[in-house]
C-alpha cells in the first residue's frame, strides 16, 4: 500500500466506490502491517487480530461518510492506534504512539497475518462493499441536489435583485412609474375585468345598483388612467385621487375579489392593486 499518490488516490477511490475485488486487495495488503502493529502493543494473537478486525470494520464504515480525510493506509493505522487506546491501560497507552510513528515509516519488520484473520478481513469486505456503493450513490445524489439547489438560489438572487432594481428605478421616475401602471392596465384588460364583473350581478337595477355604479366608476378611472397621455396630464386629474378615496372604490373592488373565485378572482384582486398605487400616484 506504500504506493505513489496518484496510484493511492485511485485505490482510495474505488474502496469509496465500494468496489469488492479493491477493497478485498486492501484487506488483504494492510493485514500484515496493521497485525504487526496490534501485535506489538498487545503482545496477544487473539487481542491482535480483534484490533486488526475491529480497525477494518471502522475503515469501511469511514468509507461510507461524506468525507475521509487522508490515504486508506494512513488512516487504517490512526483508527487502529485509537482502537488500541481502548483495549490497554493508560501507562500501555502511552507507548501507542511511537509505535505507530515506527509502522506509518516502515521502519518495522511486519509480521504475516494469519490466514484466518485474512479471510475474517475479506468477508468483512465483502459484506460492507454494498454499503459503501448505496453511500457513494446517496453522496452523488446529495452532490447534484445541491448543486440544482445553488443554481435555483443564484436563479431566485438574480431575479430578486432585478425586480428590487426596477422598483427602485421606477420609484425614482414618477413618469415611468405612470407608465408601467398604464401598461398593466392595458395588458391585463382590467377595464374589460370591471366589466364582466358588471354583467355578472344577479339584481344590478335593483339591491345591486350601488355595486354597479360602483363598478362604473372604476371603470371610468382606469379609462382616465389610459388615456392620460403622460404623468403632468395625470396630475391636473387629481379629482381620480379624490374619487378613488371618497367613493372607496378600492375597499368595493377588494370585496368584489372575495366574493369571486378563480381565474376572474385573480384579475379583480389586479384592479385592487392598480387603484392602491394609482390613488398614491
Amino acid at each position: 500500500m506504500r504506493t505513489d499518490n496518484a496510484i493511492e488516490k485511485k485505490i482510495l477511490w474505488a474502496c469509496r466506490a465500494g468496489d469488492v475485488d479493491v477493497l478485498r486487495t486492501a484487506a488483504y495488503q494492510l493485514s500484515d502491517e496493521l497485525y504487526t502493529t496490534a501485535l506489538a502493543v498487545l503482545d496477544d494473537d487473539s487481542s491482535a487480530q480483534s484490533a486488526v478486525i475491529e480497525t477494518w470494520r471502522r475503515v469501511l464504515g469511514a468509507l461510507q461518510r461524506w468525507r475521509f480525510a487522508g490515504g486508506l493506509r494512513g488512516r487504517a493505522l490512526n483508527m487502529l492506534g485509537r482502537v488500541l487506546s481502548q483495549m490497554v491501560d493508560p501507562p500501555q497507552a502511552e507507548q501507542i504512539a511511537e509505535i505507530l510513528e515506527r509502522a506509518k515509516a516502515g521502519s518495522s519488520e511486519a509480521y504475516a497475518a494469519p490466514d484466518e484473520l485474512v479471510t475474517a478481513l475479506i468477508r468483512l469486505s465483502d459484506r460492507m462493499a454494498p454499503l459503501i456503493a448505496e453511500a457513494r450513490q446517496r453522496r452523488k445524489r446529495g452532490r447534484r441536489l445541491a448543486v440544482a439547489a445553488g443554481l435555483v438560489a443564484i436563479g431566485v438572487l438574480i431575479g430578486l435583485s432585478v425586480a428590487f432594481y426596477n422598483r427602485a428605478l421606477i420609484a425614482r421616475n414618477p413618469q415611468l412609474q405612470f407608465e408601467t401602471l398604464q401598461q398593466r392596465i392595458v395588458a391585463a384588460q382590467l377595464r374589460m375585468v370591471v366589466q364582466q364583473a358588471e354583467m355578472e350581478l344577479v339584481d344590478p337595477l335593483g339591491a345591486q345598483v350601488s355595486v354597479r355604479d360602483g363598478y362604473q366608476r372604476i371603470g371610468l378611472v382606469l379609462e382616465e388612467i389610459i388615456n392620460a397621455a403622460n404623468l403632468r396630464q395625470a396630475n391636473r386629474l387629481r379629482f381620480v385621487k379624490d374619487r378613488i378615496a371618497s367613493q372607496q372604490l378600492i375597499q368595493l373592488a377588494r370585496q368584489a375579489a372575495y366574493q369571486s373565485s378563480g381565474r376572474q378572482r385573480e384579475r379583480l384582486m389586479m384592479v385592487v392593486l392598480v387603484l392602491e398605487e394609482a390613488a398614491n400616484l
